[in-house]
């Protein structure tokens, strides 16, 4: 009897611990749009969220480790500086017969109203298919959040995970890195024959939130899209790559030829692109040019390219940068231009500026410099004598002062009479 007592104390022991999780848990709501379903892309599925009492519980979240299985969890702790959440699986792992807790820390950020992208902070479990989970004995009390999001080799950046919230794919969509703002001509290859080619469109221009596919110009789906029309939720720069993921805008998928995620790998190829298409979060073992299981390559040619030549919006916290460099990666060679620009126009203002001020201060001086010698000039008076009529008819002599030197009188020569001969006139005859 005292052993069964004893027993049944150890039981109830490790039931108090197990409860424990439950009764210390106080985690905050992130948004008020975190209750209900939302798409994984890292479990190409729902996830589902329910917020209740301080407690967030998740279904959808599926973690096979040493052949036992996890399907829900429950948030116990948090840390909001860092924004980090510490969930519990509500399943025990069974290690060699000793029962064993699961805890997922997911370091999360927020992309838009309806997105979210996360990484997984904890090593990778061998024993749980290299997924990123932290397992310790159930008989030990949950810890602090540093305990279980501090790993000794984390995820990359590349190791990204997206959540949309179901309903509202139309409203996730950022903008495209600069890599993928064009239309262009596509040939893709699944690994046993060349699809598509001449005449194939892939348009990322006429909403660059948005890749459209053609089908009449070839019918082959592409990015696992049944519709052909597919939202950026995300994007990041890692080494030479560029990872995207899109969310397919298709009512339903059937996980086997059609998937609510698709990751692209981008590499620049000269003029064109080169990009791996695979479904579900990206995978940092892929690669632009090799051909993932079920999925394909393509190379991606120009018709026309539509950067940005102006810095949209862009961006959102530090995590999401480079989503919304989707949303910004107008390149910071563009920006550097615009603000020598305007630094150059301001410049130039301020030249045309200072020259006005000059030339109103010249002209002022001017202007002080005319009046002052006005000043000094003394006034002139016309002075008007009143004159009787005798004085008016009067001519006065000039003064001597003010007469003219007098022209030299010249002598006149005397007069001298014609010479004549001096010939007596012929006497009067009287004839009569």
């Amino acid at each position: 009897m005292t052993m069964w007592t004893g027993i049944s104390l150890s039981c109830f022991i490790l039931w108090i611990l197990r409860s424990a999780h439950y009764v210390e848990s106080t985690c905050s709501q992130p948004s008020s749009e975190w209750s209900g379903n939302w798409y994984d892309s890292q479990f190409d599925g729902t996830f589902g969220i329910t917020w209740s009492s301080n407690v967030i519980t998740i279904t959808g979240w599926s973690v096979t480790a040493y052949s036992s299985t996890v399907t829900s969890w429950s948030c116990v702790t948090e840390d909001t500086t860092n924004n980090y959440i510490v969930f519990l699986g509500d399943q025990t792992v069974n290690l060699f017969g000793q029962p064993q807790n699961a805890y997922i820390c997911m370091a999360w950020t927020q992309v838009s109203t309806y997105s979210y992208v996360y990484y997984l902070q904890a090593n990778t479990e061998a024993n749980a298919g290299e997924f990123r989970v932290f397992i310790e004995e159930s008989t030990i009390a949950t810890g602090a959040a540093s305990k279980y999001c501090a790993p000794t080799s984390g995820p990359s950046t590349a190791e990204y995970h997206t959540l949309v919230k179901q309903s509202h794919i139309t409203s996730v969509g950022q903008y495209f890195p600069t890599l993928l703002l064009g239309t262009y001509e596509y040939t893709a290859n699944d690994g046993s024959s060349s699809l598509c080619g001449t005449g194939s469109v892939w348009d990322n221009c006429n909403d660059r939130t948005i890749t459209a596919f053609n089908y009449t110009q070839c019918a082959t789906v592409m990015a696992y899209s049944s519709g052909g029309t597919l939202y950026n939720v995300y994007s990041v720069v890692s080494g030479s790559y560029t990872y995207v993921t899109l969310v397919n805008a298709d009512a339903t998928t059937d996980e086997s030829t059609t998937y609510r995620f698709t990751c692209l790998i981008c590499q620049a190829s000269g003029s064109n692109v080169q990009l791996s298409i695979d479904h579900g979060s990206c995978s940092t073992s892929g690669n632009p040019s090799t051909v993932p299981a079920g999925g394909m390559t393509a190379t991606l040619t120009p018709y026309v390219t539509c950067p940005f030549t102006t810095t949209s919006a862009t961006t959102t916290s530090s995590a999401a940068a480079s989503a919304t460099s989707s949303t910004t990666e107008t390149s910071s060679g563009g920006i550097g231009l615009y603000i020598g620009a305007a630094i150059g126009g301001l410049l130039f203002i301020l030249i045309i500026i200072g020259v006005i001020i000059i030339c109103l201060k010249l002209k002022k001086k001017k202007n002080v410099v005319q009046d002052e010698e006005k000043k000094q000039a003394p006034p002139q008076e016309c002075v008007i004598e009143t004159m009787s009529p005798r004085d008016a008819l009067e001519i006065g002599s000039p003064d001597i002062d003010n007469r003219l030197t007098p022209l030299p009188v010249q002598p006149i020569a005397p007069v001298t009479a014609p010479q004549t001969d001096k010939h007596p006139l012929p006497p009067i005859t009287n004839n009569g």
